[in-house]
């Protein structure tokens, strides 16, 4: 099998998996990946013009996103089984996921040297920090 074909049949297996863990990828749980896969790449940016890439921080991050998504999926399957519930509390947890999610994004911005202007502010106001801490 070519490398192309590989990488092809890999990434189809891992989505059938997850789409089999959380019962369908909905639109939230969706968004979260694309954030995740947002704040990776940002994430090595800010590595890079720091010059703090690192082979063992980038892989820890991985392994905590897989924890994640591992953890949503967890969620979904009490809240549907356990619960019968129809996944509300399986998408606030994915929402939950995505505002920090985002919030590392804007933060790897700062960290690339983009003015952040008002969102700044925002960021400190969630995080609980003042300005001068």
């Amino acid at each position: 099998m070519d490398k192309p074909m590989f990488f092809k049949t890999g990434f189809g297996v891992a989505g059938a998996f997850i789409s089999w863990v959380v019962g369908g990828l909905g639109l939230a749980f969706t968004i979260l990946l694309g954030l995740m896969l947002v704040d990776y790449i940002t994430g090595l940016m800010a590595g890079y013009v720091r010059k703090e890439l690192s082979s063992r921080i980038g892989i820890t991050g991985l392994i905590r996103k897989t924890y994640i998504i591992i953890l949503v999926g967890c969620v979904y399957l009490v809240e549907i089984s356990v619960l019968k519930s129809d996944g509300v509390i399986g998408d606030g947890v994915v929402i939950a996921y995505s505002v920090i999610e985002f919030l590392s994004i804007v933060e790897n911005g700062g960290k690339l040297g983009v003015p952040l202007g008002p969102l700044k502010n925002v960021i400190a106001a969630i995080k609980g920090r003042t300005e001068g801490k």
